[in-house]
């Protein structure tokens, strides 16, 4: 049943960014051949070139609105609207609901990213060839460190994807949370979002104030004495305590939005 609600929540994806995808590119590849018009003497042309490049950011900047848009959008009306009647009344369980709508969130967002800098390239001669030139040096270097190459790579996906998903998370419990009263349930998810962010700064850094010096000396000693100057260890167990608190914190705000929408939704 989950595939079906991939399915669904795709093919909404498809339609809200079909445009917007494909804008991007073609105004990126017009701006590669106008861009040298800017500074022409010739004023047609260069205002021509002027505004191809102002259409071109805006595209840009409304290309991420979209995406933000999509993803707050796909979860309040798909679960917490009108869409919700219907949702909740197919033979599936909260957490795929959610799961769904995460993993689309997370591919709209990735692809966005990846068509944003697709036309960077396409915008900027020479940009291509450069990359071409990059990756191969990128992995090469990779490639001389061994097996701590590979997997500082693995790592810094894991902790970016991670952390997305914590994110989306974080969002879906507060529009959980604003869902429950009866009136201003916008703006009580806009609050409740703020408080979330306040009590986890909070519970982040209160501690390491209190306890601070004390832990870094701790961290210090560890670090001398049992890494004993190993440097690719001290990455590689930055990044893992980095991925696993950052999953601890998505999975408290996943449990929390399958709660509410388990045992206290109210779509009245």
């Amino acid at each position: 049943m989950l595939g079906k609600l991939l399915k669904y929540d795709f093919r909404s994806m498809g339609k809200q960014f079909a445009f917007i995808w494909p804008a991007a590119l073609v105004l990126a590849l017009l701006n590669r051949f106008t861009l040298g018009n800017i500074g022409n003497s010739d004023i047609v042309r260069e205002l021509f070139s002027g505004v191809a490049m102002l259409v071109y950011v805006s595209i840009l900047i409304a290309l991420f609105v979209i995406a933000l848009i999509f993803v707050i959008q796909r979860f309040y009306k798909g679960l917490l609207g009108d869409e919700g009647y219907l949702m909740h009344t197919l033979p599936v369980c909260p957490w795929q609901l959610i799961v769904s709508k995460a993993i689309c969130a997370l591919a709209a967002s990735a692809v966005s990213v990846l068509v944003a800098v697709l036309s960077i390239i396409l915008l900027v001669p020479g940009a291509l060839s450069g990359m071409f030139d990059f990756w191969p040096r990128f992995f090469a270097a990779l490639g001389r460190e061994g097996f701590n190459g590979f997997l500082l790579l693995v790592e810094l996906l894991l902790a970016l994807l991670v952390s997305s998903l914590a994110g989306f998370f974080q969002l879906y419990l507060a529009m959980a949370i604003g869902h429950l009263f009866g009136k201003n349930r916008i703006a009580l998810s806009v609050v409740a979002y703020i408080a979330i962010q306040t009590v986890l700064n909070t519970v982040l850094t209160v501690p390491l104030a209190v306890v601070g010096e004390w832990a870094g000396e701790q961290i210090n000693r560890f670090l001398v004495e049992t890494l004993a100057g190993n440097a690719w260890a001290v990455i590689h167990g930055g990044l893992w305590l980095l991925i696993l608190g950052t999953a601890v914190i998505g999975a408290a705000f996943f449990f929390g939005t399958e709660y509410i929408l388990r045992r206290k939704l109210n779509l009245e």
